[in-house]
């Protein structure tokens, strides 16, 4: 059978993008102008998609600690008629992913049958956290998160807990490449306490809780706020007690098949605003990077491409990197 003639040059083809857009993927839509208070809602229904929307509209205001109007608002800026279309697109979601073949089994366990071992169940449910994570936050959430960090005017400390203490390392040392005036807060707690001494309203403190929240963190985190410092929180979906001050709040799932939370999704999330940070600062932070490159180069710290292995050669030696 020969194959269908395509459409003529005048005629274009159908838009079929539309019909595919969720309401998560509304609420996600770069560039979505919400306001603080309709950003509330949205942080709302993306923290418990879509069930959140499955409610009156009395609940779901009070869920997001905003008024009734600001939740009609908000189903208007998205681009439904009012509230009851919103929602009826939500529950045309929740038909189509019951019929699918794709649906996830109860608690985002593995499709289809179990794993075979541990260590296949684990890396499973971790990467559907992963892509939890990434649908779960609102996009102005991140945005504002960069252009926080990414100020020239601000000057960026970071902190984190007995584990989430890595997670801020990493997240320092990737910033550190991008521009100058960042620091990543150790020590004792007499040596955080004197930390405080210098924090001001030109500060960001980028703060990593992750549960058991720790005490002194919030403490610290308090301390800072009150001092007239911006915080931002990253945290899980239960949410550090920081999270009732912090200016933003980005939560990552951390739950799965281990006694110990998984701190990937985090990682993912960080490395993602890290990322994005790079294209806000690009093309000057090359500069900073050519820069650490030549005085590591001429301390001896890294190794350049003169230093590949003689069976690579100089030729092959992969393009430095911000190192870590």
């Amino acid at each position: 059978m020969p194959d269908p003639a395509p459409p003529a040059p005048d005629t274009p083809a159908p838009d079929t993008s539309g019909a595919a857009q969720t309401v998560r993927d509304r609420l996600m839509e770069q560039g979505a102008a919400f306001s603080n208070a309709e950003l509330k809602v949205a942080r709302a229904l993306l923290a418990n998609y879509p069930a959140a929307g499955l409610t009156t509209v009395a609940r779901l205001a009070k869920s997001a600690d905003v008024s009734d109007p600001t939740v009609l608002r908000l189903a208007v800026r998205l681009g439904f008629d009012g509230f009851a279309e919103m929602q009826a697109a939500l529950l045309s979601e929740v038909q189509a992913h019951m019929r699918s073949p794709l649906t996830l089994t109860r608690d985002g366990a593995p499709k289809g049958p179990a794993a075979p071992n541990v260590y296949q169940g684990f890396l499973a449910r971790t990467l559907a956290q992963c892509d939890a994570t990434a649908k779960g936050t609102a996009t102005a959430d991140y945005e504002r998160v960069v252009a926080l960090v990414t100020d020239p005017r601000h000057r960026v400390i970071c902190l984190g807990g007995r584990f989430s203490r890595f997670i801020a390392g990493i997240w320092q040392r990737c910033l550190h490449h991008l521009r100058d005036g960042t620091k990543l807060l150790e020590g004792t707690a007499a040596d955080l306490v004197d930390e405080l001494a210098d924090i001001g309203r030109r500060h960001v403190l980028v703060v990593f809780d992750y549960r058991r929240y720790q005490t002194d963190v919030i403490r610290f985190a308090e301390s800072a706020k009150a001092r007239g410092a911006t915080v931002v929180l990253f945290t899980d979906v239960w949410k550090s007690p920081i999270a009732r001050f912090a200016d933003v709040t980005l939560t990552a799932e951390t739950d799965t098949a281990s006694p110990f939370d998984t701190l990937t999704s985090p990682l993912l999330q960080v490395e993602a605003v890290a990322a994005a940070c790079a294209e806000r600062l690009s093309p000057e932070w090359r500069d900073r990077v050519s820069a650490l490159e030549e005085v590591r180069s001429a301390h001896m710290i890294t190794m350049g491409p003169a230093q590949g292995s003689p069976d690579t050669g100089a030729a092959t030696a992969p393009k430095p990197k911000g190192k870590r």
